[in-house]
């Protein structure tokens, strides 16, 4: 497989996984809506929409991530690197992915720490008393996930500072 092919691949993957969190924030929407209507109409809030609104949140946030990240929309500062020649954008673009794949990869590894720390304490939500831990492991398998996405990206960078491909770095000029 080619790496443009994989990078390809690395964006409807992760894009999918974002729809899926976008899902999830379309249900805390109608349910927070829902919890709103009830406290208005029949001060009757439903209870537990926080609760699992937290817990949603975290996770379809963390799915976002990875599509960010293949799709390279993450914030780039360039108003220096603009000013340099081809060449030298290129190796700037890829210290910013070697960058981003290092805080990735401690964010992984310290999401995996306190993830570890839910498990073993058994921590609950306040009002249903839902176990937290698992939505968290979800959380932060998604942001794991980041770092292989991330690795796909370093190496396009890597091969178009190889090869001296600009077309990526033109593609995106202007924008910001």
């Amino acid at each position: 497989m080619t790496l443009d092919r994989l990078d390809g691949l690395n964006v409807a993957c992760t894009r999918l996984i974002a729809l899926a969190g976008l899902a999830a924030l379309l249900i805390i929407a109608i349910a927070t809506l829902a919890d709103v209507g009830a406290r208005w109409l029949a001060d009757a809030p439903i209870a537990g929409v926080y609760d699992l609104s937290t817990l949603f949140i975290a996770v379809a946030m963390a799915a976002c991530f990875p599509a960010a990240i293949a799709s390279r929309q993450n914030i780039k500062v360039t108003f220096l690197a603009d000013r340099l020649p081809r060449r030298a954008q290129l190796a700037c673009d890829l210290f910013a992915e070697i960058m981003t794949l290092v805080f990735f990869t401690l964010l992984a590894w310290q999401l995996v720490v306190y993830t570890q720390e839910l498990i073993d304490s058994g921590e609950t939500s306040f009002i249903l008393e839902v176990e937290i831990a698992p939505w968290w492991v979800a959380a932060t398998a998604l942001f794991m996930l980041c770092v292989p996405v991330q690795l796909v990206v370093v190496a396009t960078a890597l091969r178009d500072l190889a090869t001296g491909n600009t077309a990526r770095l033109a593609a995106h000029q202007g924008e910001v």
